[in-house]
């Protein structure tokens, strides 16, 4: 297998790289995928790539981004806490859309690479099932033979045999593992195995192939997936099968070519932190408490009379039809490294504006915890806004990723005193 050159970086941080000409044109060719603004080379080779984490993998240069979360702490594992974070928040959110596989627990053979751990979980799942029973189906076969077998195809038969009177034009079903979904799963790791670079990774998938030896690889395309129909006989299949999907929607040419292929898995860590967020506080929250997601929805004003400015709480907490908390999440960094305050009014004035048109006066804007940091405290300070006759209290509050979910949970339902 060819080097693969890994590159690790962390989002919105700058860092220089000595590359040639060949590497300079593969990152560039980022954009395409991550946009535009998003990723920036300069003729020096410093290279910035925000608002994304995860992994872009083109040619011969796989780029690992890692959430900032851990960019300013001064260990060796530094981009491998970053990484076990990430791994965290996507497998408790189910962000990645994919049905529940547990995720390993040593993680450190991965070295922080995410792609790597997304092969090692389809390729584990897929030999467990293997183990226990290899997909097999009746498939429809057509041979043209001296022997009669299954149903001769008169049609058929008058077209290819009018002067070969010994061979007959036959369909029969064939109880079979060479059926659509096994080519499928088999171009996929044909093609992942090209890819890896890690070696336990690269000896499962020779392993997959050994099992796979009478299957044919196909060409695949984005209309062949829907060509599969999941039964009780073969549903134990589907979470790899989706994995499988996965590899094929985030590579940017078709996995049977035998070029280079853009593989990617892109994150917005905003997303993802809002939604973290949004799990803990509902699993944590009181029986008598309903908690809304992106909502609701409303708007701050009236202009001729059409409706301007549209409001979307991150998460409303509401009781007896009143918002009584809002909950704004920020994946921002709000203590720098000298204890000072990072809040930007632009924040404030937004969920000042939530409180207005929610008649809300209790709102949190939460914070990750950057690692490294000496601020230890769940609440770090308080705004207060004279509304009136009323008082907008705004807490500004951390939460530590690196905790247990459970402990996190625990922690905010104790604060908000559920």
């Amino acid at each position: 297998m060819d080097e693969v050159r890994i590159i690790k970086v962390f989002e919105d941080t700058q860092i220089r790289l000595n590359l040639n000409e060949q590497e300079k044109n593969d990152i560039l060719s980022i954009r395409n995928i991550i946009g535009e603004n998003n990723l920036r080379l300069e003729v020096d080779g410093k290279l910035l790539v925000s608002h994304y984490v995860g992994f872009i993998h083109v040619n011969k240069i796989r780029v690992l981004i890692y959430p900032k979360i851990a960019r300013n702490i001064k260990e060796d594992d530094l981009y491998n806490k970053a990484f076990n974070i990430l791994v965290k928040m996507l497998a408790y959110t189910d962000f990645d859309q994919i049905k529940r596989i547990n995720t390993p627990q040593d993680l450190g053979k991965y070295d922080g690479d995410i792609l790597e751990l997304f092969i090692a979980l389809f390729i584990d799942e897929l030999l467990n099932l293997f183990k226990r029973d290899i997909n097999r189906s009746y498939s429809l076969t057509m041979e043209n033979e001296s022997f009669i077998r299954g149903k001769i195809d008169f049609a058929e038969n008058v077209k290819k045999n009018s002067y070969r009177k010994h061979l007959h034009a036959l369909k029969y079903e064939e109880f079979t593992e060479n059926i659509l979904m096994n080519q499928i799963l088999k171009t996929v790791v044909f093609n992942l195995l090209r890819r890896t670079v890690v070696k336990s990774n690269r000896v499962k998938l020779r392993q997959a192939l050994l099992w796979l030896e009478d299957v044919k690889q196909i060409k695949i395309t984005a209309e062949i997936w829907n060509q599969v129909v999941f039964t009780r006989l073969n549903y134990q299949y589907k979470t790899v099968f989706n994995m499988a999907r996965l590899f094929y929607y985030n590579s940017s040419t078709n996995l049977n070519k035998g070029d280079e292929i853009t593989f990617s898995f892109l994150v917005p860590l905003n997303q993802l932190f809002e939604r973290y967020i949004f799990k803990i506080l509902q699993e944590a929250l009181a029986s008598d408490v309903s908690i809304k997601y992106q909502g609701p929805v409303n708007y701050l004003g009236y202009s001729d009379g059409e409706k301007i400015f549209q409001l979307r709480p991150d998460i409303s907490m509401i009781k007896n039809d009143q918002v009584i908390m809002i909950f704004d999440a920020k994946y921002k960094e709000i203590i720098d490294a000298k204890g000072n305050n990072l809040v930007s009014q632009s924040d404030i004035y937004q969920v000042l504006a939530y409180s207005v048109q929610y008649n809300c006066n209790l709102i949190f804007l939460v914070y990750p915890k950057m690692l490294g940091s000496n601020k230890d405290n769940l609440e770090l300070f308080n705004i207060n806004i004279p509304k009136g006759n009323e008082i907008l209290v705004i807490k500004i509050i951390q939460v530590n990723l690196e905790c247990d979910v459970n402990y996190t949970k625990h922690q905010l339902a104790q604060y908000l005193q559920f």
